[in-house]
């Protein structure tokens, strides 16, 4: 298996640049060529569709080459580290990195409530408890996102249709007649469309299963369909990150390394960050890498930062607490759960590997 490192010039944090450039709005980091190249002919739309975890090989492992999709494929990019949808959703709708926007996955543990929280569910990890009666990370994390930027650079409105966007949608067909009906208003738009399949499935079902296929078919088919109706736009297909079909390890299973942890495991499970208590932390790494050395990347908080695994551009405030002492990144087909209470899933994503990192940029121009 192949360690793939994420690519901060050729990825999703890119193509969000592009868009904030094209429409005169502040970028911070370098943008995508060859989107720059299709904004260049100026459409009076611009949609970037994107399926969750829909990434490359899932693309090529269940649609035929003919298809839509493939047959508009323009070349791949890279998702951020972690590739999962918390900090890459993010980074397309802010064209930040995630070590800026500070959203780095599902699980993070803040200090200011001394609680471990699901950051777009707002629970308490491992409950169905709210964790405060705020939402956690939009109070302490919060970001400019890149349709407040369009919009208030003038020469475009901005829009994003998805279950929880400034447009909301409820059903996957939905989707299209919402961004269609956008279209055909006046003016020149930026509409970000989102839908969490196939990755809901993946997770359920492995990544390589009848039922991820159907979904791949119907994405392609309704793309297809949906094209054909629209005039003047360009049509972006994209995703937030690739899956694995994996098996899970229970770190309740190594009692010497279980005691030495100060709280359960944060950010995800493929990429899992450890609170160390002060008497082992010059044991935990051996301890560590003598169990999970050949699954696992185990760098301290120092390495993550040289590194710049999340990106670079200014460090967010939180980014150091958020990656605790010691960061697990998968390197194979294994996650980490903190104990058996813990619901596994077959297929994940958030480790370092081609089939995890790397996402499609599919191009649709339509005049």
């Amino acid at each position: 298996m192949n360690i793939k490192y994420p690519d901060y010039n050729k990825s999703i944090v890119n193509l969000a640049c592009s868009v904030l450039k094209y429409y005169g709005a502040e970028c911070k980091h370098n943008t995508l060529p060859v989107f720059d190249e299709l904004l260049k002919k100026d459409y009076k739309n611009v949609v970037v569709m994107l399926f969750d975890g829909f990434g490359l090989d899932a693309l090529e492992f269940h649609l035929k080459k003919e298809s839509f999709l493939r047959s508009h494929f323009k070349e791949s990019i890279s998702s951020v580290f972690p590739p999962t949808t918390t900090a890459a959703t993010t980074s397309i709708e802010s064209g930040l990195t995630p070590v800026e926007h500070g959203w780095l996955g599902w699980s993070l543990y803040f200090s200011e409530i001394d609680k471990i929280v699901d950051i777009f569910t707002n629970l308490e990890k491992g409950s169905k408890e709210k964790a405060t009666d705020y939402h956690v990370a939009e109070s302490i994390i919060p970001y400019k996102n890149i349709y407040e930027q369009i919009n208030n650079a003038g020469n475009a409105k901005a829009y994003s249709v998805s279950l929880f966007g400034t447009n909301k949608i409820s059903s996957f067909g939905e989707v299209f007649t919402e961004v269609k009906k956008l279209c055909n208003e006046d003016g020149k738009k930026y509409i970000y469309a989102y839908w969490n399949e196939p990755d809901n499935t993946m997770h359920f079902n492995g990544c390589d299963s009848e039922l991820v296929r159907s979904w791949a078919e119907k994405i392609d088919e309704k793309v297809e369909a949906f094209c054909a109706e629209l005039t003047d736009t360009l049509v972006i297909v994209t995703a937030d990150h690739g899956h694995i079909n994996i098996k899970y390890k229970f770190l309740s299973d190594y009692p010497n390394l279980y005691k030495m942890l100060e709280r359960p495991l944060c950010i995800e499970d493929r990429a899992t960050c450890f609170f160390v208590k002060e008497d082992y932390k010059d044991l935990f790494a051996e301890e560590f890498r003598k169990i999970f050395g050949q699954e696992f990347l185990l760098l301290t908080k120092k390495e993550v930062s040289e590194h710049k695994l999340f990106g670079d551009g200014k460090k967010h405030p939180k980014f150091e607490e958020f990656i605790g002492d010691f960061l697990a990144i998968a390197i194979a087909d294994k996650a980490i759960a903190y104990n058996h209470k813990a619901k596994p899933f077959l297929s994940h994503h958030a480790g370092m590997t081609d089939c995890e990192m790397i996402i499609p940029l599919i191009a649709i121009e339509i005049k």
